[in-house]
């Protein structure tokens, strides 16, 4: 007969970046605040990594406003996700990507500016005078 009343998602965070940051080429962005994070994914503010706490499959979004032409990569336990690289050919615009994951308990998940030509600002004020988040992840458990 199946599953009665509504059911939502069982794991979810929202993390993302509002401090100026120039990212080295092959680092890691650090993210510096935590949104709503739901379940067993953990941040602590001011650091990269990402732990996933409940094994799964997981859509991950990521975003990056670089300054110059870049590119950056989900590393799943410091190896790049295949299919997650996304690049920017011009400066001061979005760099969005996303991919589905399967995680175990305490894998970490990081974005890495991976195979830039060079270090990349994450551009702050960017179209007006409020400070912008300048990085970001969404995370979705989507199934055991």
């Amino acid at each position: 007969t199946g599953a009665t009343g509504i059911r939502g998602l069982s794991e979810y965070a929202y993390i993302y970046n509002l401090a100026a940051e120039v990212v080295a080429l092959e680092a890691d962005i650090t993210y510096s605040n935590n949104g709503v994070i739901v379940g067993a994914i953990t941040h602590a503010p001011g650091t990269s990594q990402i732990i996933i706490g409940t094994p799964g499959d997981y859509a991950v979004w990521f975003n990056e406003a670089g300054v110059e032409p870049n590119q950056f990569t989900l590393f799943q336990n410091g190896a790049p996700v295949a299919g997650s690289t996304y690049g920017s050919g011009a400066g001061t615009q979005p760099n969005p990507g996303m991919v589905i994951v399967t995680a175990a308990a305490g894998d970490i998940l990081t974005v890495r500016n991976h195979t830039s030509t060079a270090a990349v600002t994450l551009q702050t004020l960017a179209g007006g005078t409020v400070t912008n988040a300048n990085a970001s992840v969404l995370i979705e458990k989507l199934s055991s």
